[in-house]
């Protein structure tokens, strides 16, 4: 039985591990952090639970696309339901379009959306409890160097293996690596740009006061809107604000007026769909840029991470070491559907 190791647990590791162990490799998984799942993780505010980065997920009915990639890995089964499709309100989030390079603009993110749109019961959690199952998963292991099939942790422990997977940004995973690489493949990933990086108000809402809106609410390309699940009345309980900030705006990392400025103005702008917002508010929590970037390692707090403007973009899974490969949303296409092919097709060439 040969051994892997997989560098970070978010949904592309927790994929690799779920896809090599089936082909009967021993896997190990290294997480940083103190729960598996990247921006998969939930955690709790009063009681009510909230979703970092995973709200809803495209193309998830019968024959459509991530239908047949979940099918594949045995995740259909999960308590997924039906909702009513996005809207889009002024804009249609142009730092997620493949233009140059291809024949015609597509969304790919949002492509899958536009067939049908689901939501899981227990959010994010549901979907990486279902992927850690069975998993070997150590947490707390956060990664300080790679070299020579062995990855060494802030801890002082180590691990071998025939082969390692990196979940975490390919720039950050050249950081760590001992190994020489050639200069022109490092240089062209540092030519490649990343995408905005993220600052979130996750909403606590008064009780009884507000119904949620059962879809998703893209506003004038720079604010998402995601309702938690509703309470046993119907009414909304939450309300998550996704505001991005494209490179060279603020970052709005302090703790002070800077940051609550950011998210009064986030609340703002949302108000202008949702009008008995600010009232409803009961209390909020806030993370910036900097928040996302310690939480996921990916440069700028970038909620999509490398962007792909042609198929040049493109990085494959191999790099020049014959042991070392890359998974992730940062390879491919972005959001659930690309990450899942996109571990796919590493283990594809892991097997090769």
């Amino acid at each position: 039985m040969s051994d892997a190791l997989v560098i970070g647990a978010g949904l592309g590791g927790l994929l690799c591990g779920r896809i090599l162990s089936r082909k009967g490799w021993n896997v190990t998984i290294l997480e940083q952090g103190i729960q598996a799942g990247g921006a998969l993780q939930t955690f709790v505010r009063c009681g009510i639970r909230f979703d970092t980065g995973f709200h809803s997920v495209g193309g998830l009915a019968p024959g459509e696309p991530l239908d047949q990639v979940f099918r594949t890995l045995g995740l259909r089964d999960l308590p997924w339901y039906q909702v009513e499709a996005d809207e889009i309100v002024g804009g249609t989030l142009p730092f997620l379009r493949l233009s140059s390079g291809w024949s015609e603009e597509v969304e790919h993110v949002a492509d899958p959306y536009q067939l049908s749109v689901w939501r899981l019961q227990g959010g994010g959690k549901t979907l990486c409890d279902a992927l850690c199952e069975g998993q070997k998963v150590l947490l707390r292991k956060r990664v300080t160097s790679i070299h020579d099939h062995e990855v060494t942790c802030a801890d002082g422990s180590s691990y071998r293996a025939d082969v390692v997977v990196s979940d975490i940004h390919p720039l950050v995973t050249m950081r760590l690596l001992l190994d020489p690489v050639r200069r022109a493949y490092t240089r062209r990933l540092e030519s490649l740009a990343n995408g905005p990086g993220v600052f979130t108000v996750n909403i606590q809402l008064r009780q009884g006061e507000m119904s949620p809106v059962n879809h998703s609410i893209f506003l004038d390309d720079t604010v998402m809107i995601h309702f938690g699940e509703a309470d046993a009345r119907g009414f909304a309980r939450s309300v998550d604000l996704m505001g991005f900030e494209m490179p060279g705006q603020a970052r709005h990392d302090g703790e002070g007026q800077d940051r609550e400025a950011r998210a009064e103005e986030l609340i703002r702008k949302a108000a202008e769909r949702l009008p008995e917002l600010p009232s409803s508010i009961e209390r909020y929590w806030t993370s910036t840029p900097a928040t996302w970037e310690r939480f996921t390692g990916t440069p700028g707090g970038s909620a999509y991470g490398i962007m792909k403007h042609s198929r040049l973009d493109y990085i494959a899974p191999q790099t020049p070491l014959p042991w070392l490969f890359l998974t992730g949303q940062n390879l491919g296409l972005h959001g659930i559907l690309g990450t899942s092919v996109t571990a796919i097709n590493t283990c594809k060439s892991i097997s090769q």
